[in-house]
């Protein structure tokens, strides 16, 4: 055990950060310029909090006695197309990092290019996809080149921020948890390493985060990077024994938990959630310290999958918030958990950030019932809310018709007529009409469930359109995740061919909303609704979907996120006061139906609380 005497503990920004400062990976511990240091750190994600909450964020981790931060870069946030990069506004990784290190956080910045994070695609881009037999994450040259293109981009953004040259960057992650994938390509880690020696300098610190198998550590990890592990909540004796498997594989230098949990994600449909207890977090954070551990906490604030960034897995996708039960919730406020963590900090002798007091919780309003007017299914708006419309013999995925996300509509004629629509390749769910009347949903995994195909009433030459939803590529494990219909669509056995196909965008309906609008009884099924609602202090709040199926909601033109009550257990979604104005105009794309009809109106409601419910889901695709 170091004296904490010996630590090293500025009493100053300027003492924190400087040119040509060093950071080292010592025998026992970290060192600072020669001196010996640790880190408390939390990870926080700057791509799921809107930027003008980004300082809020980062002064209440450092006000908990926290000094550093580690976040993601996923790639797709910034690469939406190949070459094409953006790190502005809500993607400025500088201004997020200045702001870091004016509240006195260290940062330790994890660059993929695979993240995980419950992200979409564990933040790949999906126009990789356009090569069909491209092996991720591994020594194809193909994706290798992707790569280095992306890192050079995103070099060129964090080198001024390395500790080296006065900026906050402790360490760089390469990829994350490698070893719990299949490929265990040891000549890709070993190309990650190089490229990021070559484009950031050999003196930069590197490390790989694996769960603690030995098989993960085995393949996860590289020659030149710091090892370090990851583990949950447990007893003494358990974290002894994770610890123990770092030793073994890296028997010099600090003990490190990159992810210490204090929650878990949610998905859709989860019927309950058993979270760590708060003594087990305490218990297992003093314990950890008490070994000269680093540590982060995964995660000190989760935030929001705003829009269709939210993930999915092999049979469930996770839900838009990601609250995660962290410490500050994700509407930014401190909890009772945030309020232990800052407690016990408080009683480290000498230790270098002191807890302060946070920043007030925001204010959350509830703005009441909203009325909105159906403006008509997709297939009624086809010409208005339909892009990238293409013909082919058969269906095309989303790939092909170079569409990332969200919605596409496919249409065929049927030349015969027909009972049994089966769809054996559907990504993910598919929402039937035949001449425009909803008959059902089709879908490839709910759960243990699986509905491909069902039965309609299609007499010959009538239209069959299907509205296709990506609920959001694998994050875990890995795979071409490609979305929209990839199978041959059979109608009584029998092929359907002649297929057009359009992307949906609903927020497209907003200059024509007037005169496309139509107020009679909405159809069972897909269909976009609009309205107003006045704000006159504008705050943070949740919309309230109680009576509805699944949709989207847009509010402003901002894509907010999925919601699906019927599902559960999230209800409600947060809506930041950044998204409001006085006079604010909301979208919602539903796919099921809604029992919230008053006359020729449709209600949805603005609550000044979230809500989740945890239950089996009656009927996650049936009526509300």
């Amino acid at each position: 055990m170091l004296l904490l005497s010996l630590l090293f503990i500025p009493s100053a920004l300027g003492q924190l950060f400087g040119n040509g400062y060093r950071f080292e990976v010592g025998r026992e511990t970290f060192l600072v310029n020669g001196r010996p240091f640790r880190y408390i750190s939390g990870s926080i994600h700057y791509f799921r909090i809107h930027l003008t909450e980004w300082n809020d964020r980062l002064a209440k981790v450092r006000a908990a006695g926290l000094n550093a931060i580690q976040f993601y870069v996923p790639w797709n946030f910034h690469e939406y197309s190949p070459g094409s990069f953006n790190f502005n506004g809500a993607r400025d990784i500088s201004r997020f990092l200045r702001l870091a290190q004016e509240n006195e956080l260290y940062a330790l910045v994890r660059l993929g290019p695979y993240i995980c994070g419950e992200w979409e695609n564990g933040g790949l881009p999906w126009w990789l996809l356009h090569t069909k037999d491209i092996r991720m994450r591994t020594s194809d040259t193909r994706f290798l080149s992707a790569v280095q293109r992306w890192y050079q981009a995103l070099f060129n953004v964090i080198r001024p921020h390395l500790l080296k040259n006065g900026g906050n960057i402790l360490m760089l992650q390469l990829e994350n948890e490698y070893g719990a994938f299949s490929a265990c390509d040891h000549d890709y880690m070993a190309f990650l390493r190089e490229t990021t020696r070559r484009g950031l300098g050999y003196d930069v610190n590197l490390y790989t985060t694996d769960n603690v198998q030995d098989q993960n550590l085995k393949c996860g990890t590289t020659d030149g990077a710091f090892i370090t592990i990851d583990f949950g909540p447990g007893s003494r004796a358990e974290i002894d024994s994770y610890f123990a498997k770092q030793r073994k594989f890296s028997p010099v230098g600090p003990l490190v938990n990159s992810e210490f949990y204090p929650g878990w994600q949610v998905y859709w449909g989860q019927e309950a959630h058993h979270y760590p207890t708060l003594y087990s977090i305490i218990d297992g954070t003093e314990y950890m310290y008490s070994l000269n551990a680093s540590f982060n906490y995964y995660v000190i604030h989760g935030g929001t999958s705003f829009g269709f960034w939210a993930g999915a897995q092999e049979k469930y996708a996770d839900i838009t918030s990601y609250d995660y039960d962290a410490p500050i919730s994700e509407a930014g406020d401190t909890t009772s958990h945030y309020f232990e963590i800052q407690k016990w900090v408080k009683t480290i002798p000498n230790w270098s950030h002191q807890p302060k007091q946070p920043p007030p919780n925001s204010n959350k309003t509830a703005y009441g019932e909203v009325l909105l007017s159906r403006i008509g299914t997709p297939l009624e708006l086809r010409n208005v809310v339909g892009q990238s419309c293409m013909r082919s013999l058969g269906p095309l995925t989303f790939e092909d018709m170079n569409f990332p996300y969200g919605f596409v509509l496919y249409e065929a004629w049927i030349p015969f007529g027909g009972r049994n629509l089966q769809i054996d390749g559907i990504k993910d769910h598919g929402f039937v009409m035949v001449n425009g009347q909803y008959e059902g949903a089709i879908y490839s995994s709910f759960g243990n469930l699986t509905q491909r195909s069902i039965a309609i009433n299609a007499p010959p030459g009538a239209n069959l359109a299907i509205l296709v939803e990506n609920r959001g590529r694998q994050f875990y494990q890995t795979i071409n995740d490609f979305k929209g219909i990839t199978s041959t669509v059979l109608l009584d056995g029998l092929p359907l061919l002649g297929w057009t196909q359009c992307g949906i965008e609903p927020t497209a309906v907003y200059p024509n909303a007037a005169q496309n609008q139509r107020n009679s009884n909405p159809a069972r099924g897909p269909n976009i609704y609009m309205g107003t609602f006045r704000a006159p202090q504008l705050a943070d709040t949740f919309f309230d979907p109680t009576g509805w199926g699944k949709g989207q909601l847009y509010i402003n033109g901002y894509n907010v996120g999925r919601y699906w009550p019927l599902a559960g257990p999230q209800v409600t979604l947060y809506v930041p006061r950044a998204l409001l104005r006085p006079v604010n105009t909301i979208v919602i794309l539903e796919l099921l139906g809604t029992k919230q009809q008053k006359g020729n109106s449709f209600s949805v409601n603005f609550v000044n609380a979230s809500i989740f419910r945890y239950s089996k889901p009656a009927n996650a695709f049936g009526s509300p």
